[in-house]
C-alpha cells in the first residue's frame, strides 16, 4: 500500500513537471479547493495574464456583432454592432441597431460622471434607466468585466471596495466562487455579486440586484398601492481566448430582468467579440454621451 501510494505521488509530480516543460496548462484550482479572498483575487488576475501583459494594456477597444432579444409582451429580435472602449477608469459601451424606435443603447463613464443615451422620443430605455439610477456598475468598472481595461479587480487598491468571500456556490448547475462586492461610495441598496470558476479562476458572472418597496401612487388623489418592483442586471462571460498575452472572454451577455406591478420584462444583449485592440488613443469626448434625438 505504501509503495502504491508513493508511486501515485511520484507519477503526479512527473506529470506536472512534464506538463510544465511542454507548456501545457496545469489546472489552477480544483472543484472544492478552499481559498482565501486574497488568493482568489490573485489567481483571478493570473488567469487574465502575467503582470507585465496586464500593465502593458493601458486602453482597450472591443467590437463585434450584437444580438438584442426583448421579451416584453412579445419576443423581439434585433441585430447590430457593439463597441466597448476603455481607458483608465473611463468606459463606454455602445450598441447600434437598424431600428427607428431603438437605434442605439449607450452608456459611459468619463471618470467623474455617468451618462446614458435617450430613445428618439426623449425617453430612456429600461437599461439606461437602471444604469442612470445605479451608478456602481459603470463607476466601479464592473460593467464589461475583463473586456474593459478599467475592470474593477485590476484597480482594487484604487477603488477600495468591501469584498466578502462567500465560498463555493451552485449557480445554474455549476459550482462558482462567490464574492459580495460593496463599493466604498455609492448606492447601498444595490446588491453586487461576482462569480469565478473554481478551476480557472476566470470571472464568468456578475449580478446586480435591487428592490423598490411597495408604495402608494404618486398622484394627489391616487390611493392605489404599487407593489414591490425587482430589478436584476446579469452579465455572463464565456468563450475565453488569448490575445496579446491576455485571456479575455469573446462572448458577453448582458441581461436585464424587470418585475413590477405592471408586468415583467426580460431583455438580452449578446456580444460576439470579433476584434480586440489594446493601447488605442481615444478622444476624451468619447466617454461622454450627448442626448440622442
Amino acid at each position: 500500500m505504501f509503495l502504491r501510494a508513493r508511486w501515485i505521488w511520484i507519477t503526479g509530480i512527473c506529470f506536472t513537471l512534464l506538463a510544465s516543460s511542454l507548456g501545457l496548462a496545469v489546472p489552477a484550482g480544483r472543484q472544492g479547493e478552499k481559498v482565501t479572498l486574497d488568493q482568489l483575487v490573485a489567481r483571478h488576475l493570473e488567469s487574465i495574464g502575467q503582470p507585465e501583459a496586464r500593465a502593458a494594456a493601458k486602453t482597450r477597444s472591443v467590437s463585434g456583432p450584437i444580438k438584442m432579444t426583448s421579451r416584453i409582451g412579445r419576443v423581439g429580435l434585433l441585430d447590430g454592432k457593439g463597441v466597448i472602449a476603455s481607458a483608465g477608469s473611463k468606459l463606454r459601451y455602445s450598441m447600434g441597431f437598424n431600428a427607428p424606435d431603438y437605434p442605439t443603447e449607450q452608456m459611459a463613464f468619463d471618470g467623474q460622471k455617468i451618462t446614458t443615451s435617450f430613445l428618439p422620443k426623449g425617453a430612456r430605455s429600461q437599461l439606461s434607466q437602471f444604469l442612470d439610477q445605479q451608478s456602481i456598475p459603470l463607476r466601479e468598472g464592473l460593467l464589461c468585466g475583463a473586456l474593459s481595461s478599467s475592470w474593477a479587480f485590476l484597480r482594487l487598491d484604487q477603488l477600495q471596495p468591501q469584498l466578502q468571500y462567500k465560498g463555493l456556490t451552485r449557480v445554474s448547475g455549476r459550482q462558482l466562487h462567490e464574492i459580495a462586492y460593496k463599493a466604498k461610495k455609492g448606492s447601498s441598496d444595490l446588491k453586487v455579486t461576482v462569480y469565478f470558476e473554481p478551476d480557472t479562476f476566470r470571472h464568468v458572472l456578475t449580478t446586480y440586484k435591487f428592490q423598490i418597496g411597495a408604495r402608494l401612487g404618486v398622484g394627489p388623489n391616487d390611493s392605489n398601492r404599487i407593489g414591490d418592483s425587482y430589478y436584476t442586471l446579469t452579465e455572463e462571460y464565456g468563450d475565453f481566448r488569448v490575445v496579446e498575452g491576455l485571456t479575455l472572454p469573446y462572448k458577453y451577455k448582458l441581461q436585464l430582468s424587470v418585475e413590477t406591478s405592471n408586468g415583467t420584462g426580460l431583455m438580452d444583449w449578446v456580444l460576439s467579440v470579433e476584434k480586440v485592440s489594446n493601447n488605442d488613443t481615444f478622444d476624451e469626448k468619447l466617454f461622454r454621451i450627448d442626448k440622442v434625438s
